[in-house]
């Protein structure tokens, strides 16, 4: 029997390249944030040092083997956070998205984990119009032993409600159908291995939840057995949650938009005591406040707390 820990992690702009650091230079991790940012000859900003580097305190303090992160500028970008920030703990896998903002999916794997990984995009995966394909990816990755999956995820960033050209409100047509064929490369993945559990999870920019569900996630209950992992491990509903939002006339909301399922019947293989969204702790090891105000919010390494479900693989995996 093997215990596998899982978190799904909105990363937050991600980007963080270092093609001007030498090894003659110090530790990139001693650096200040003014040389951090001079490392990168991108258009894009480093994510802040300090933001990096409590990014991977929480995935190291949550012993996480597994981490399904989205928001990742790029493959080399998740290359230099395993490299610079993980320690090369964990080996960085992502894939070139759809992304109109360069934010792309990725995971990092412990390399401990005694198992080969296979990772598949679907970015030419054909959607209905309008949407025609995804506007980020489904990226899936395979746990291999003796090259037969042991376990699968399948990773999504879902569109936001953000309706620029105010021609689909909300979002919802696009939405609709990028959940309804993320469900069709799950079930297909579900008939090729019935004997194997599948995650699905991520960012899904809506409430996804069985209670008072979205119109656009509904089909995730009424043709699967899917359900979520923070219910079936009867997370307390005050702790559900993982971002904070606050409306332009200063009111706030707490929300569960990130997310894991797995199929009921391996509900057995979740260890609930060990299912939870980790908090944020400063460099200090500290824990930084639940944001009552928007600043407290932009200080975070994120703006998504991460949600971690252990398992337990069935007993014919090795």
């Amino acid at each position: 029997m093997k215990i596998i820990k899982v978190m799904v992690l909105n990363a937050q702009d991600l980007f963080l390249f270092m093609d001007k650091h030498t090894h003659a230079e110090i530790p990139v991790t001693e650096l200040t944030e003014i040389k951090w940012q001079l490392m990168s000859s991108s258009l894009f900003s480093n994510k802040s040092k300090e933001k990096c580097v409590l990014l991977g305190n929480t995935i190291r303090d949550a012993e996480a083997d597994i981490v399904m992160v989205t928001e990742v500028g790029g493959p080399e970008s998740l290359e230099n956070f395993a490299r610079f920030v993980l320690n090369d703990d964990y080996l960085p896998f992502c894939l070139p998205s759809n992304s109109d903002r360069g934010i792309d999916l990725g995971y990092l794997v412990r390399r401990t984990l005694p198992y080969e990984v296979r990772v598949t995009g679907h970015t030419d995966y054909r959607l209905p119009e309008p949407a025609r394909c995804f506007s980020r990816d489904v990226l899936k990755l395979e746990l291999l032993s003796a090259e037969k999956p042991v376990l699968i995820t399948l990773l999504v960033h879902i569109k936001s409600k953000l309706d620029l050209r105010r021609k689909d409100f909300e979002g919802r047509t696009r939405r609709i159908l990028e959940v309804k064929g993320l469900l069709e490369i799950f079930k297909a993945a579900r008939d090729a291995h019935p004997d194997v559990p599948i995650l699905v999870g991520g960012d899904m920019n809506g409430h996804a939840g069985e209670r008072d569900t979205e119109e656009e996630f509904k089909a995730i209950y009424e043709t699967t057995e899917l359900r979520d992992i923070a219910h079936l491990a009867a997370i307390p509903d005050e702790d559900r949650f993982s971002y904070v939002y606050f409306t332009r006339g200063g009111n706030r909301f707490v929300q569960q938009i990130d997310y894991l399922f797995l199929e009921e019947r391996w509900r057995d293989l979740i260890v609930r005591e060990d299912c939870y969204f980790p908090r944020y702790r400063n460099i200090n090891g500290v824990p930084l406040p639940i944001p009552q105000r928007m600043e407290q919010k932009n200080s975070l390494p994120s703006d998504h707390y991460p949600f971690l479900a252990t398992l337990t693989l069935p007993v014919n995996c090795p």
